[in-house]
């Protein structure tokens, strides 16, 4: 049995593909289960996974009709030997001692979760930002008493996961959506007993004009409120609404009236209707913010955009975005 399966969902990437698989193999070097799911790719995505596993008994690749992310993902969950998961997106790329740290993490802690820190670029190579930590290293955290927890980034791929965390709870990424990572992360943080955080930058992550993220489909952007409501009824039906309440007020406010609004703004501009719609939601759903205490926190640009959005000072933000360009 593997300590570690790298779960790499595939879908029509050919130009992306080959510099993620070499850097998995570079940092892997033939200690972990590489788990490629070709997600019905219709270019050449197909044939390089085939390519890669060919001769090679740690990699397997599993061809299978496009499910989405969260499908190819629960495909890689279900195959894996691994004890921890580690879920690449096949546009991205992992450092060289990427799965030195991860392995290393695993042995000196035995966590639930390791959160580490990545580097975001553009395809030219520019540095857009990279995460950090302020806690000390190898600070491990229990979710039931440090709840603030569950206001970190839900990203799956700036993690590394107990495999028993998903058969034992049968959490899944949902298939065919947008924000499955807010719909599932959240859920797997309250389930666990143990997250430990690692400083270090192993993962290299590709903001890209085709991703979901940066897509032309402003519309579909309803779908975060969708997300939030799965994660609503989910911590109502186990019982946890009350533990974490401040905690998933403060995912309203952080994932729809910043991050979605926003999102919304630079993509359609700041008279679509949809700003509209997230904004009523987010103010419905936690109508006092300025009470909760992760708002209070919010700092930088964060904390602007926060003030200005809660004042409906849409336009506002608009123009910030439109001098940032």
């Amino acid at each position: 049995m593997y300590r570690l399966s790298i779960i790499i969902p595939v879908y029509n990437v050919e130009k992306y593909l080959p510099a993620c698989l070499e850097s998995v193999d570079r940092a892997a070097r033939g200690r972990c289960e590489i788990l490629i799911v070709d997600d019905g790719s219709t270019d050449s995505s197909g044939a390089l996974c085939d390519d890669f596993a060919r001769g090679r008994a740690d990699v397997k690749v599993i061809h299978q009709k496009n499910a989405g992310l969260g499908g190819a993902r629960n495909t890689g969950i279900e195959a894996a030997s691994g004890e921890y998961l580690f879920f690449p997106d096949s546009d991205d790329t992992v450092t060289e001692d990427s799965v030195d740290t991860i392995l290393e993490y695993i042995d000196r802690y035995e966590p639930d979760i390791i959160r580490f820190c990545l580097r975001c670029t553009d395809e030219n190579g520019k540095l857009i930002y990279e995460t950090g930590s302020d806690f000390p290293k190898g600070t491990v955290f229990d979710p039931s008493s440090d709840r603030f927890i569950l206001t970190q980034s839900p990203s799956a791929c700036d993690k590394v996961m107990r495999a028993s965390l998903f058969k034992e709870t049968g959490i899944r990424f949902p298939s065919r959506v947008w924000y499955e990572d807010l719909r599932t992360v959240p859920k797997l943080m309250a389930r666990c007993h143990s997250v430990v955080y690692c400083h270090k930058i192993l993962y290299n992550y590709l903001s890209r004009s085709g991703s979901i993220m940066n897509s032309s489909k402003v519309d579909r952007n309803i779908e975060i409120i969708d997300a939030i409501e799965d994660l609503r009824d989910w911590f109502c039906s186990n019982g946890l609404s009350e533990r974490f309440a401040e905690e998933l007020e403060f995912l309203i406010v952080s994932h729809i009236l910043i991050d979605g609004c926003v999102r919304v703004i630079r993509q359609g501009g700041s008279s679509h209707p949809l700003v509209r719609k997230l904004r009523s939601y987010a103010l419905e759903k936690c109508p006092d913010p300025d009470k909760n205490k992760y708002c209070r926190k919010l700092s930088g640009n964060r904390k602007t955009v926060y003030r200005l959005l809660k004042a409906g000072m849409v336009r506002t933000v608009g123009l910030i975005f439109m001098i940032k360009k």
